[in-house]
C-alpha cells in the first residue's frame, strides 16, 4: 500500500511479518522502500534473513526505474538487480517514459542489456498516464527483446484503462506476461488518474473493476504465474497492517483458486 508515486512502503520487517501471517508466499518491496530501509540500517542481507525466518520469498523488486534511456536510470536498474540477487527476486518491475515507440523499445533494451546474464526478467508496466500505455505495445517490446529477458506486467487497474486491453489479453502469448497485479477500484473521486490509481483502489470484489472477468480470462488461457496484490488505498495507510494483509489475500484468493 505504498509507492514512490504515493508514499514509501513503511516498516519492512512489519510488512514481512504481516505478509507471512496472512498466508502470502512472498513480500516484494519497491526500490524506494529498500532505500529507506538501508538508510535505517536494514540492508538487503538482513532483509533476506527476515524473509527466511518468516518462511516467505521475495519475487519482485518494484519501481526499479522510469526508463528513458538515461545513464542515471540504468544505474538505478543495476542497483535494483543487486538487491534482487540479495533477496532472491526474479523480476525487476519498471515503467517507461521515453516519448516514441522506438525510444521506448531502445530504453527497455538498454535496461535489459544492463542486467544481461543476471537471470532477472524486466516486468514492464504500462499505465494510461505514461507514454507506454497499452498492453499491445508492451507485448511487442517484450517479443522484440526476448521473453526470457522482459515481459508485460498486467495490472488490472491499468488494463481497465487500455482501450484494446481485453482483445490483446485474449491473444497475447502467455510467455510475454511477466506477472499480473490484482486489485479493485472505488468509484472515482475526480478526473486525476494518478491520484485515483495511487490512492483510491480497494480489495478485489469490493469495487467497480471486472475482477472475475480479468482472472477468468487469464486462468482459462492457462496462466499459472505470479499474482501480486496491489491495493493502493489512502485510508488504509493509517490502519492495522496485519488486517490489511489479511483482507488483501482473503478477497483475492476466490478469484484465482477454484
Amino acid at each position: 500500500n505504498g509507492s514512490p508515486w504515493a508514499d514509501r512502503g513503511g516498516d519492512v520487517a512489519a510488512c514481512i511479518r504481516a505478509s507471512a501471517a496472512a498466508g502470502f508466499d512472498a513480500y516484494s518491496p519497491d526500490s524506494s522502500t529498500l532505500a529507506a530501509a538501508r538508510e535505517g540500517g536494514l540492508a538487503p542481507p538482513a532483509i533476506a534473513r527476515l524473509l527466511a525466518d518468516a518462511g516467505i520469498a521475495c519475487d519482485v523488486i518494484a519501481n526499479c526505474g522510469m526508463l528513458d534511456g538515461s545513464a542515471q536510470v540504468l544505474d538505478g536498474v543495476r542497483a535494483a538487480a543487486a538487491d534482487a540477487h540479495a533477496l532472491g527476486a526474479r523480476f525487476l518491475q519498471v515503467n517507461v517514459s521515453a516519448p516514441t515507440p522506438q525510444a521506448r523499445l531502445d530504453a527497455v533494451g538498454a535496461a535489459a542489456a544492463a542486467v544481461d546474464g543476471s537471470g532477472l526478467v524486466l516486468a514492464i508496466e504500462y499505465m494510461p498516464f505514461t507514454p507506454l500505455a497499452t498492453l499491445a505495445e508492451t507485448v511487442e517490446i517484450a517479443a522484440a527483446i526476448g521473453t526470457a529477458k522482459a515481459g508485460a506486467l498486467v495490472d488490472i487497474w491499468h488494463h481497465a484503462h487500455d482501450p484494446s486491453g481485453w482483445e490483446t489479453l485474449a491473444t497475447a502469448p502467455l510467455d510475454a506476461i511477466a506477472y499480473v497485479e490484482f486489485d479493485d477500484a472505488l468509484p472515482p473521486l475526480g478526473d486525476d488518474a494518478v491520484d485515483e490509481t495511487m490512492h483510491n483502489r480497494t480489495f478485489p470484489g469490493e469495487g467497480t473493476l471486472p475482477c472475475a472477468r480479468f482472472a477468468d480470462a487469464l486462468r482459462e488461457r492457462g496462466y499459472r504465474g505470479l499474482v501480486s496484490i496491489e491495493v493502493l488505498n489512502r485510508a488504509w495507510r493509517s490502519r492495522d497492517l496485519a488486517e490489511f494483509a489479511r483482507r488483501c489475500i482473503d478477497s483475492s484468493r476466490p478469484f484465482w483458486i477454484g
